[in-house]
C-alpha cells in the first residue's frame, strides 16, 4: 500500500519559543496559520456573482479591498473580476467543487491553491512599525483598518496583507517566499522582542 501523504507546514523548520504574553520585552510575537485553504475565484457578470452567493452563503464583495467573513471562511477582494476565498484546509476542494457545478457553463475559473500558500499572524503593539521598515502601504490605523485587505510586498516578497481585530495583522504569501519572510521577520522584529508562538489553538 503507498504511504499516506504527511503535509509540511513551509515553517515547521522554525520551533515556537513558547508563551511570550506578559513578557514586557515582547511587543510583537508571530505564528503560523498552517494548512488553510485557498481558492481563487475568477468572474464578473450577474450569473457568476449570483451562483457564488448561493454557494458561500455571502454575496462576493465588490467595493475595492474589501474583506468579508462567510461563516468559517473569508472572502478577499483582489480585483474588479477576482477575489481569494480562504477557508478551512479540509473544506477547499468541496468548496471549489460546489463553486464549479453552480457555475456551470458561466465564464468563470475555479482554482485550488492551497497547497502553495501559508499565513503568518504577527500581533502586538509594535506590528505596524515593524511591516513599516519594507512595506510601501500607509499602514496608519486610521485609514488601513479591519475588513480591509491589500496586495503589496514586504522584503520584497509579495503578500497579501490584511489588519485582524485588535493590534493583530495576517500576511498570506506564496509557500516559497515563506521561510524567507519569516527570517526577514524574525531580524527585523528583535528590536520589539518578536517571539515565535504556538498558535491559538495549540
Amino acid at each position: 500500500m503507498p504511504e499516506p501523504i504527511l503535509q509540511r507546514s513551509p515553517l515547521a523548520r522554525f520551533a515556537p519559543d513558547g508563551a511570550a504574553r506578559g513578557d514586557p520585552e515582547c511587543r510583537v510575537i508571530a505564528y503560523e496559520r498552517a494548512f488553510l485553504g485557498y481558492i481563487n475565484l475568477r468572474g464578473r457578470d450577474a450569473s457568476f456573482l449570483e451562483a457564488a452567493r448561493r454557494v458561500l452563503g455571502v454575496a462576493l464583495p465588490l467595493e475595492p479591498n474589501a474583506v468579508i467573513r462567510a461563516g468559517e471562511s473569508t472572502v478577499c477582494w483582489l480585483g474588479p473580476d477576482e477575489w481569494l476565498l480562504v477557508v478551512p484546509g479540509a473544506q477547499e476542494a468541496r468548496v471549489a467543487a460546489d463553486l464549479r457545478e453552480a457555475l456551470g457553463d458561466t465564464f468563470a475559473a475555479v482554482t485550488q491553491i492551497g497547497s502553495g500558500q501559508t499565513a503568518i499572524v504577527l500581533q502586538g503593539e509594535c506590528v505596524r512599525e515593524l511591516l513599516a521598515k519594507d512595506c510601501p502601504l500607509d499602514l496608519d490605523a486610521a485609514v488601513f483598518l479591519s475588513g480591509r485587505c491589500a496586495q503589496t510586498r514586504l522584503a520584497k516578497a509579495a503578500i497579501l496583507l490584511r489588519p485582524l481585530e485588535g493590534d493583530a495583522m495576517e500576511l498570506i504569501v506564496r509557500r516559497s517566499f515563506a521561510d524567507y519572510l519569516w527570517l526577514w521577520l524574525a531580524d527585523a522584529g528583535a528590536e520589539y522582542g518578536l517571539r515565535h508562538v504556538p498558535p491559538p489553538h495549540d
